[in-house]
């Protein structure tokens, strides 16, 4: 299995599992807990940055942290230290692992927004598919409608990764040692560095869907209208 591979089956898990977190608080709809008018940015390890409305997107903090030799792009070295010292963090006990319920603070106190879905991003359309007759209407549990959303991290981030954190969890036992940390890391850095020059620059960047949302929102004050672009980001 590629890196890459093993990335998206890793997310696959992370999001059966916050929608379960998800579920579970009841919050699946809920609007976020931080003021609508706040901007938010994830970053790739799943790191949270807030700013008020009428500042810089907050990317640029991230960036700037990252940065540490502060000449305007990332290398895979700066990345990944800015990686570990979010491990540190999340590591509450510092066993070198980030357990379940170091994870679940991660979930409640730390990055909340992921437990929520922002109303402000447009969401994907759901289309629905025709009946399998071979189906008995209580097997379908989406009614024959293709479920699709922008949820978690993916709602902020670079990277469609709803839950970073346990994205990071290779071998599936809900916890997340230093190595698959940095494995993790690696594989979003090259997911990243899109010309493959070993450095990402902040022009690099994908834009989020919450920046196209933001965007968007912008345009129709400027234009008095309603029209939306159909925007969801990576």
């Amino acid at each position: 299995m590629t890196p890459t591979r093993a990335l998206i089956a890793t997310t696959s898990l992370a999001v059966l599992c916050l929608s379960s977190t998800v579920c579970a608080q009841g919050q699946s709809a809920a609007p976020i807990s931080n003021g609508m008018g706040t901007q938010v940015f994830f970053s790739p390890s799943g790191q949270p940055f807030r700013a008020p409305a009428a500042d810089p997107y907050p990317v640029a903090a991230w960036f700037a942290q990252a940065d540490t030799d502060h000449d305007g792009k990332l290398s895979s070295e700066e990345f990944s230290n800015d990686a570990k010292l979010f491990f540190v963090k999340l590591d509450l006990n510092h066993d070198g692992y980030v357990s379940s319920p170091e994870n679940t603070n991660y979930e409640t106190r730390i990055a909340p927004e992921i437990t929520r879905i922002d109303p402000r991003i447009e969401q994907p359309k759901n289309h629905v598919s025709e009946r399998d007759p071979n189906m008995g209407a209580d097997q379908d549990p989406t009614h024959g409608r293709y479920q699709k959303t922008i949820q978690g991290a993916s709602q902020y981030g670079l990277i469609n990764e709803p839950q970073p954190v346990r994205a990071a969890d290779a071998n599936f036992d809900f916890r997340i040692s230093g190595e698959e940390w940095l494995n993790a890391t690696n594989q979003r850095f090259a997911l990243l560095d899109r010309n493959g020059n070993g450095f990402v620059t902040l022009d690099e960047l994908p834009k989020t869907p919450f920046q196209f949302a933001l965007e968007d929102m912008n345009a129709e004050q400027a234009k008095g209208g309603k029209e939306k672009k159909k925007h969801f980001g990576w």
